[in-house]
């Protein structure tokens, strides 16, 4: 799953009406029996809401195009979320392996807010399992697996888990020498890097490489992209473990990786102010979003901020009982990421006391 090129392709389209859905659902039984029922649940809102508002011959073209998309739909693959985003062109159903909050949306865009804040809050990468025998790769976001690989999957030629059947193969008189049992575990280990190699050209994620010591720093040592490595896990246990148990055994790494990132976030904010191109002030932030001029901006999790904002003046006030926008954020968010800007999700422990929300300004 590429998130970031869902996320693209989802927010440059304009359609009336863009349907977005999201259902909660759950990925093992049975718990995933209640999915089919909150899915029907969700279609009979959008069905209600459409024949309100839109033409009935309209209406009915989009739901059925919907139920056409969804009639191969197995509900046993579920992840955390299913996502329906549909248009009279097109319909896309999705699983979210993040839980999003259940609602229907019909809007002229799709709403994307919630892919973009996990493209921006969460780690999601590669973890490559290796051992002299065999190499396992499995794709994951934050804990949760996204999928294991194996020789099934569309790109072909992987032959995940891959085997090193070549090292029983040899005399024993090659394994008992060092240097050529080093060897023969670095042939392999090049043969998976290969591998995961083409994987990362398709969706070019962090990897995270699982194993002994020894077979991690020999497989360093030949991988092609050495820099696409965020780090290593040298702890596990057990190698042949399901997923869910090595997953598991790397989230401290992984938390590693996910603070390092925050902290280089939080040095291009002092970088910033040093600079005097940090804005703090959210009615000169909006105005300078507008104006195409921030370069990214950094946002305290879980900031939903309801705002009035003038059109003539595009000033921001926070009196709630007049707002023209459910989250001012959101809305900085979309233009931002317009003109071309970045956005980064920080922890409050990463941010200045009441500081919420600031931007990096081009010039």
């Amino acid at each position: 799953m590429n998130l970031q090129k869902i996320f693209d392709q989802l927010n440059i389209t304009q359609a009336n009406p863009a349907i977005s859905i999201f259902v909660p659902t759950h990925r093992t039984f049975p718990d995933n029996q209640q999915d089919a029922i909150a899915l029907k649940n969700a279609l009979k809102e959008l069905e209600t809401r459409l024949s309100e508002n839109y033409d009935k011959r309209e209406a009915e073209a989009l739901l059925h195009q919907i139920e056409q998309k969804l009639a191969d739909h197995n509900h046993n693959y579920n992840l955390d979320t299913l996502a329906i985003f549909a248009s009279a062109e097109d319909t896309q159903i999705l699983n979210f392996p993040f839980q999003v909050k259940p609602r229907v949306i019909i809007d002229q865009h799709f709403a994307t807010r919630d892919i973009l804040r996990e493209l921006n809050n969460a780690v999601h990468y590669y973890l490559v399992i290796v051992s002299r025998d065999q190499g396992r790769l499995l794709e994951v976001f934050n804990d949760q697996l996204v999928r294991e690989f194996h020789q099934d999957d569309e790109l072909q030629g992987l032959n995940f888990p891959i085997e090193n059947t070549h090292l029983y193969t040899t005399s024993s008189n090659d394994r008992s020498n060092a240097t050529k049992e080093e060897n023969y575990i670095k042939e392999f280990l090049n043969r998976v890097d290969k591998s995961v190699q083409e994987v990362y050209k398709q969706n070019s994620l962090p990897i995270f490489v699982v194993g002994d010591e020894r077979t991690v720093s020999f497989y360093q040592q030949v991988s092609d992209n050495p820099t696409a490595i965020a780090a290593t896990v040298t702890n596990s246990t057990n190698l042949e473990a399901e997923a869910r148990l090595l997953i598991d055994e790397a989230q401290d790494k992984v938390d590693s990786y996910r603070t390092t990132l925050q902290q280089a976030s939080q040095a291009e904010i002092s970088q910033a102010k040093s600079q005097n191109l940090l804005i703090e002030d959210l009615s000169s932030i909006y105005r300078a979003a507008k104006e195409g001029r921030i370069d990214q901006i950094f946002i305290r999790k879980g900031y939903v901020q309801p705002a009035t904002v003038d059109a003539e003046t595009l000033n921001v006030e926070l009196n709630l009982d007049t707002t023209n926008t459910d989250d001012i954020v959101d809305d900085i968010l979309s233009i931002v990421l317009q003109h071309g800007g970045k956005a980064h999700f920080l922890d409050a422990k990463f941010l200045d006391d009441n500081a919420n929300l600031l931007a990096k300004a081009r010039y």
